[in-house]
Parts: structure tokens; sequence; C-alpha cells
């Protein structure tokens, strides 16, 4: 596992475009610390479907977009699909499923050697050698 890539769950991502100053200095103490800064293809869906749902969308947009342009944007792979199949069916055998898109996101995390940084920890937290942060690691 790298430590040094941290992927960037969407409600700390979102925090930041609403211009949270907590969540803009947890990301920056990431980029200071020499970390990588990623997050995945379906966290980039999340935030394009909410700027979507805005009175503003094309302001947001554009602002999803600069965000995503400073981060590296980790695909579904075939390596993270395998992943997730297996993550999923771990889960469900022991009676924790959570949501598909939660299992990409951490198995797309997983398969590219980093952590998770998101204060949803409980949506991840059930997911063998994914390793999660609730504050900025």
């Amino acid at each position: 596992m790298d430590a040094q890539t941290v992927c960037i769950d969407t409600d700390i991502l979102i925090d930041h475009l609403r211009g949270s100053p907590e969540a803009t200095q947890a990301i920056e103490r990431i980029e200071e610390a020499g970390r990588t800064l990623s997050t995945t293809t379906v966290n980039a869906y999340e935030l394009t479907y909410g700027a979507w749902k805005t009175r503003e969308p094309q302001a947001n947009l554009e602002a999803v977009e600069t965000l995503l342009s400073r981060l590296n944007v980790y695909p579904l792979s075939l390596e993270a699909a395998q992943e997730a199949g297996k993550m999923m069916a771990h889960l469900e055998k022991t009676g924790t499923p959570v949501d598909i898109r939660d299992i990409f996101i951490g198995a797309t995390a997983k398969a590219n050697g980093a952590s998770l940084y998101t204060r949803n920890t409980r949506h991840f937290e059930n997911m063998p050698g994914l390793i999660i942060h609730r504050t900025p690691p």
C-alpha cells in the first residue's frame, strides 16, 4: 500500500466545493505532507450528478471540473471490479452489505494502493484491507 496516496471521498470534496474551511484546510494539509491526492470516477459521477441538480449547474460543473483536474482520478479498472466483487461477497456473507457505489469507491482506492479519507467511515469500515481515515491522514 502506498501510504502516500489518499483517495478523497465525495463528502469531503463536496464540503470543499461549498467553501468549508475545515475541508479545504484538510486537503491542503494532505498536499503539504507531500501526499498524492486522488479520487475515483464514481466520486466524479456523484459530484457531477449533484452539480446538475443545483440551481446553477454550469457554474457548479465548472467548479467540479476544476477540482477534479487537481486530483488523480482512478477509473473502475478490471482489477478494481474484481476487488469490488470480492468485497461485496464478503460483506453479504457477514450481513453488512453497502451501496454499490461505496463498494466501487473502496475497491478502486484499494486496487490503486490508496487509503480513503471520508467522514462516512461506516460505509467502508468492513471492507477487507481498505485503510480509511476520518481525519486527514
